[in-house]
């Protein structure tokens, strides 16, 4: 249980730690990447997937960092061995705990980019660039579009991670460059909308983290994590791999 806690957390940890700081380095003022194209973005969420699956794999550990491929495993019929189910609340406080730990060390890195947009001395209180390196929105607020769009955006993932583990002969250290390259064309065909979470904790955590920045004594209380939609990329991503997980058993 400990290799499985150890991998999830670290491959978790180090999903969020490039994945939101890309994020940080585009959207944030005075980086060295700031207002640098979408495509970077896309581009490091890429490589942030196939590193923390690289690492957690060679480590041992089933590499899912993400609650809703767990979903899919689980459904589909995963660990139906003796035991094997206890790894199930493991591997998911694993991922919740890793996302927060990754995030505040994204948070400790940018702290001098974040604190200018709480700055009195500028006037600048505007932090929907600080809450974008932190939790995904939707262009468009229509619930049922931005649902749709993470459920699509999760289910190519999941329907792609399980058809590799259908390949035999896949050596290990392909799977997770493979499952990196596909969150890369998700992210340049299908993030317009809402910005593909595509994961749960990677969205839910940082949020949660966002909520606790904005209490430090520099920030705008006024400010919000926009809770009345972080409901979405939580519970479209669990629903996709339910649904597909379901039907790879068909």
């Amino acid at each position: 249980m400990g290799t499985h806690f150890l991998t999830e957390f670290l491959g978790t940890m180090l999903l969020i730690i490039l994945g939101n700081a890309v994020v940080a380095n585009v959207v944030l003022k005075n980086t060295k990447g700031y207002k640098t194209q979408f495509v970077m973005i896309a581009l490091g969420w890429g490589i942030a997937v196939a590193v923390g699956a690289t690492i957690a794999t060679a480590l041992g550990g089933k590499a899912h960092l993400n609650p809703a491929v767990t979903m899919a495993m689980v459904v589909n019929g995963w660990e139906k061995g003796v035991g094997e189910w206890n790894l199930l609340p493991i591997i998911l406080i694993a991922q919740f705990l890793g996302a927060i730990v990754g995030q505040i060390i994204v948070d400790l890195f940018y702290f001098d980019h974040i604190k200018q947009y709480f700055s009195k001395e500028t006037g600048d209180f505007g932090t929907k660039s600080v809450l974008g390196m932190h939790a995904t929105g939707p262009q468009t607020r229509t619930i049922w579009v931005n649902f749709f769009s993470e459920f699509v955006g999760t289910a190519v993932l999941i329907t792609f991670i399980l058809s590799i583990g259908k390949i035999a002969a896949l050596p290990s250290f392909v799977g997770p460059l493979l499952v990196g390259m596909t969150v890369l064309g998700i992210g340049c065909s299908l993030s317009g909308t809402t910005g593909y979470a595509i994961n749960p904790f990677r969205d839910l955590s940082p949020r949660i983290v966002y909520q606790l920045l904005i209490f430090l004594p520099f920030a705008n209380r006024e400010e919000k994590a926009d809770w009345s939609y972080g409901w979405i990329p939580v519970v479209a991503p669990l629903c996709a791999g339910a649904v597909v997980g379901a039907l790879f058993l068909i």
